[in-house]
Formats: structure tokens, C-alpha cells, sequence
């Protein structure tokens, strides 16, 4: 049986010489190299691509001799939340001068300085001949472009939202383009990534692995794996123990928790959350298997805030979900689909799923992976039994402790 690491490698590798999946971009993103970015459907262009957190003299220096193209502006592409923090516009200085070496450390000192979270409006000075590109929000699945695809994949590699792109001498519109394409990757090392196969990942994933590693935790020791969301960047952390990939018959235990911030990091007695997480990862240690999956989903997904609200509406005698409701949220609004897509990503196809809500059961189940409900039980509190019997009594969780 293969393990998680080898399901997911499968979807990871190559498709054929230097053509990469866009895992495979993302980790060689990851590394700090540069990909060559092609579009068979509008080929007039190929762009190198570097991450922008990684641009430094040496980097960007190598990234103008391997283009070839001395007049031509360096293009960063930010991101348009960046650019509006910034409230710097898109710029352009076309008609540039030959680069050197001290003009490369200019460049280096500048997108740093615009990458940095704490610089302001008015704290740096732009070279010339530098291109400031704001992508068209939606990425390459609302507008088919270099742009676009660049702060695309820096996403889906978990990066910092800039991409520095820059033109080479090759157009795809030459007879010998793609010969000449794969001869220069070979030549200068570097991989080749078609918008096209990026389009197709977009249309087809919400979500991309970013780092796997080890998590010692007083229960076990844990591999955890760092997903996002790569429309909202949000993350989706698993931790797994031993072999997960098993039967009908021989399925490991999961649990799907929604991040409490209150609970789980404070304590806070209002909720079961932390009794719950602390049970799961327990009972996962005991049995030497299981998956635990945690979903950035606070206060049954309408955020923090809007907990804390709620919390106030509370005190004043309004149960949860008359809280959420007065102050125009959902009474639920998770959604599970990220979480299963990653389930599905690991190979698991049948789980028994420590939860007392019916809700989770049945989107498990609604993905086709086949489910044993166990229930997960805590002692009831004076501060938390109004709330578990709002649960059980609103929101039909299974609680046989009340």
C-alpha cells in the first residue's frame, strides 16, 4: 500500500523533460529558482519567473543575462491588496538602459523594501526601468496572463504575494520556439511551466500543499502537513500518525476541527472546543493512527469577530444560534469542501470520524469516502451546558452526556 508521501508525490512530478505539474513549479518556486513561463495561445512571449522574496543582486542579475533582452523593463508583479496598502499605482518606465550590477542591487533593495509589511507610502524610491504590474483579481481562471499566472503560483508554493518577470528573446511564434524553449532551460537549468497547465490545476484544485514536517506534541509525534487555500490563503493544517490509508474494515480515526481561538489557545470554558481537540489527538496517539485535520473556520465560519459579538449577545441571554442570527450571520456557515479536497489529495477513502455533528458526516460521506461515525464525548461544565444544549437540541448534535 503506498504511503500519504507517495500518493502525493504521484501528483508532484514531471510531465515530460522540463515541462512541469505546477506542484513541481511551486517546490522548484520554493527553492528560490526561477521558472520559464510559455502560453501556447498567445506565444508572441516567454517570461522568466523568480519569486520576488528571493530577488536579490546575484539572482536578478542571472535573470537578465539568461534573457538577453538588455531594453526591456524589469516587470514586478504585487499583489493589488499590497499595491493598495501601498497606494502605489501600476508604473511603467519603458525604454530602458543596458543593466549592471549596481543597478541589479537597486532593483534587489526595492522589492524588498515594497515586500516589507511595514513600508509605507513614501519610504522608498523606485528605480527607473522597473514596471509595477497589478494582476487582474481572480487570477489566471478570470484573465489568461503572465501576470496572473506569476501571483498564481506564488500562492500555490505558499509564497509572498510578488513575482518578478522579465521577457526573453524567444516568442513562441518561431518555428523552432519550443526546441529552442527546451534548449535553453537545459542549458541554463531551469524548468518550463505552460499557462495552459496551470489554467487546467486552477480549474481543478482549491487548494495546494505548501510544507510537510514533524510535530512533537506531548501526545506523539506527529507528521504535519501545511496546506492553503489558494484563493483566500487561508490554512488548512493536518497532523497524521502511522499508516492512514486503510479500509473499509480497517479505516483510521479523523477529525475535522474548526479553529476556536478562545478554546483552543485560552481554554475558555464557554466551549467544548479544546476538551474535543485535546480527546481527538488523544485518542489518534492511542491508537497509533489517525488524522487530524484543522480548518480555519472561527465561530462556525463567520470569523472572529463576529464570535466575540455574538459572545456579547450572549451574556444578554441569547442562546448561539439566536446570537448568530441577530446579528445577520448564518447559524452555520462552514463549508467542508477544502478539507475533503485535501482528504481526497492524501488517497483516504475511509475514515471513522470523531465528531457529534451530523452535518460532517454527511459531507464526508458526500465525497465518497465511506464513514463510521464515532462520537466525541466531553464533561459537560456550568459555563459550557447552555451551549452543548443549544447543540444538541438546535443543531441536532449527538450529545448522550447531557
Amino acid at each position: 500500500m503506498k504511503s500519504i508521501g507517495e500518493t502525493i508525490q504521484k501528483q508532484t512530478g514531471r510531465e515530460a523533460g522540463r515541462h512541469l505539474t505546477v506542484p513541481a513549479a511551486a517546490a522548484d518556486l520554493r527553492a528560490g529558482r526561477m521558472l520559464l513561463l510559455y502560453d501556447d495561445i498567445y506565444p508572441s512571449t516567454v517570461m522568466l519567473c523568480l519569486p520576488a522574496q528571493y530577488a536579490n543582486p546575484d539572482s536578478l542579475q542571472t535573470q537578465l543575462q539568461i534573457a538577453q533582452h538588455p531594453h526591456q523593463p524589469l516587470a514586478l508583479v504585487l499583489s493589488g491588496e499590497r499595491l493598495d496598502a501601498l497606494r502605489l499605482p501600476e508604473i511603467t518606465h519603458a525604454n530602458a538602459p543596458g543593466y549592471d550590477g549596481q543597478l541589479a542591487q537597486r532593483y534587489a533593495a526595492s522589492i524588498r523594501a515594497l515586500l516589507h509589511p511595514i513600508t509605507l507610502q513614501g519610504t522608498f524610491t523606485l528605480p527607473k526601468n522597473l514596471q509595477i504590474i497589478r494582476p487582474h483579481p481572480g487570477g489566471v481562471l478570470q484573465h489568461r496572463g503572465f501576470a496572473e499566472a506569476a501571483l498564481d503560483l506564488m500562492s500555490i508554493a505558499g509564497l509572498e504575494g510578488g513575482a518578478v518577470l522579465y521577457p526573453t528573446n524567444i516568442s513562441t511564434m518561431d518555428p523552432d520556439a519550443f526546441e529552442v524553449l527546451n534548449h535553453l532551460a537545459a542549458q541554463w537549468q531551469i524548468n518550463l511551466l505552460s499557462i495552459n497547465t496551470l489554467l487546467r490545476y486552477r480549474r481543478e484544485h482549491h487548494v495546494s500543499l505548501i510544507t510537510e514536517t514533524s510535530l512533537p506534541t506531548p501526545e506523539a509525534t506527529f507528521r504535519l502537513w501545511h496546506f492553503q487555500e489558494i484563493e483566500t490563503r487561508e490554512p488548512y493544517l493536518v497532523l497524521t500518525l502511522g499508516d492512514i490509508q486503510g479500509s473499509q474494515h480497517n479505516a483510521p480515526l479523523l477529525r475535522l476541527h474548526s479553529s476556536c481561538t478562545t478554546g483552543d489557545i485560552f481554554g475558555s470554558q464557554r466551549c467544548d472546543c479544546q476538551a474535543q481537540m485535546h480527546s481527538a489527538l488523544h485518542q489518534i496517539a492511542q491508537e497509533g493512527r489517525g488524522i487530524f485535520v484543522y480548518l480555519p473556520q472561527e465561530g462556525r465560519g463567520i470569523g472572529l469577530s463576529g464570535k466575540l459579538q455574538a459572545y456579547v449577545l450572549q451574556e444578554q441571554g441569547y442562546d448561539t444560534l439566536e446570537a448568530n442570527e441577530q446579528l445577520g450571520y448564518p447559524i452555520d456557515a462552514r463549508n467542508y469542501e477544502t478539507a475533503l479536497e485535501i482528504l481526497q489529495t492524501m488517497g483516504i477513502t475511509a475514515v471513522r470520524l470523531l465528531t457529534n455533528n451530523p452535518e460532517k458526516i454527511q459531507a464526508v460521506r458526500a465525497a465518497g469516502i465511506s464513514v463510521e461515525s464515532v462520537p466525541l464525548q466531553t464533561t459537560p461544565t456550568p459555563d459550557n451546558l447552555r451551549y452543548l444544549q443549544t447543540k444538541q437540541q438546535r443543531f441536532g448534535h449527538m450529545l448522550f452526556s447531557l
